[in-house]
């Protein structure tokens, strides 16, 4: 009589056959790691002074604009994705809503794309992915908001600086612009932005969003009857006075979320909860009342070092006593 492990070794080559036909899962998300797009290229791997040079990099006049697709609940240690761990398109939304989809353009072995552009203006760029955490579904959707700008043109139209809605999209978060926004409005410490959220071009009350930044702070609050939700961003960059740079930028991710009981199979597994999981990443600088307070600070630095070396030099002229040659007489 055959023994077991006799019958297993027969059967070993069905089992072999069986994996290799069954569908591909998808990676199961861990819970926090959030995925999310930028256009700042990784750093470098040799070591340098400068390790944040990728994040400081203007990504407003170039043509060519590049997206990285990252993951990570920590904004400034998240990591790029590899090539194979995110081999999907990417699409483009403009203000017109003209559509464009980007295929993967591995760069370094790592998930990225890039796109040209002639038109000035804003764009929305969108990365989606989906997977089964438990018997969730999950879907996110990263969104990265793309800016061509160019300094010679004038009389640009309203609707290429406004912010743009996709209404096929079943979880959006749009950074509302200033009334007077253009392609060079830089976010600062102390600014207060706000953000909607949407579904399918509706906004969404009372949908929980939080705001990362790079140096670690978040902050969680809820959408208002109109969809809004604002932040504050403070101040979180504190160098020494000589290592001050005016022009650091740094990331800033916001998320959104929301989840519904619903019933469902997905590559052939069942699932009892659809969770849609929404990022916007940005980019933010120092106020400028810093750069002035350092520049200040600096300032009476270098007037009471110049005043203190002043007043000694001139406490000491005035102690010193001119040389006086005296002669006595030899006698009368």
């Amino acid at each position: 009589m055959p023994t077991l492990s006799h019958r297993l070794r027969h059967l070993a080559p069905l089992l072999a056959l069986a994996l290799m036909l069954a569908p591909p899962l998808a990676a199961p998300a861990q819970a926090g790691e959030l995925f999310w797009l930028s256009d700042s290229p990784p750093p470098k791997t040799v070591k340098s002074e400068r390790t944040d040079e990728a994040e400081d990099k203007d990504t407003i006049h170039p043509s060519l604009k590049h997206l990285w697709v990252r993951q990570g609940d920590e904004v400034g240690s998240s990591r790029y994705l590899a090539e194979g761990d995110y081999r999907s398109t990417v699409s483009i939304l403009d203000a017109y809503g003209q559509r464009q989809v980007l295929n993967p353009a591995p760069n370094n072995g790592l998930a990225h794309t890039q796109v040209e552009y002639t038109d000035i203006g804003f764009r929305n760029a969108y990365a989606r992915r989906e997977s089964l955490v438990g018997s969730t579904r999950l879907v996110e959707i990263a969104k990265l908001e793309v800016v061509k700008g160019c300094c010679c043109e004038h009389n640009i139209p309203p609707e290429q600086a406004r912010a743009i809605v996709d209404p096929d999209q079943p979880l959006e978060i749009v950074r509302e612009h200033l009334p007077k926004e253009d392609m060079y409005t830089r976010m600062v410490s102390g600014d207060t932005v706000r953000f909607k959220v949407y579904s399918r071009g509706l906004p969404l009350a009372d949908v929980p969003v939080t705001m990362l930044t790079q140096q670690g702070w978040q902050r969680r609050t809820r959408t208002d009857a109109n969809g809004q939700a604002e932040f504050t961003l403070i101040r979180d960059y504190f160098p020494h006075w000589s290592d001050f740079r005016r022009q650091k930028r740094e990331s800033f991710v916001v998320v959104a979320e929301l989840a519904a009981a619903e019933t469902g199979a997905w590559q052939g597994r069942k699932y009892d909860t659809l969770k849609y999981q929404a990022t916007l990443s940005g980019k933010y600088q120092p106020s400028p009342y810093d750069y002035k307070s350092y520049a200040l600070g600096l300032g009476l630095a270098v007037f009471v070092l110049a005043f203190g070396g002043l007043a000694v030099y001139l406490y000491r002229r005035r102690r010193v006593k001119p040389f006086q040659e005296i002669r006595f007489g030899e006698g009368a």
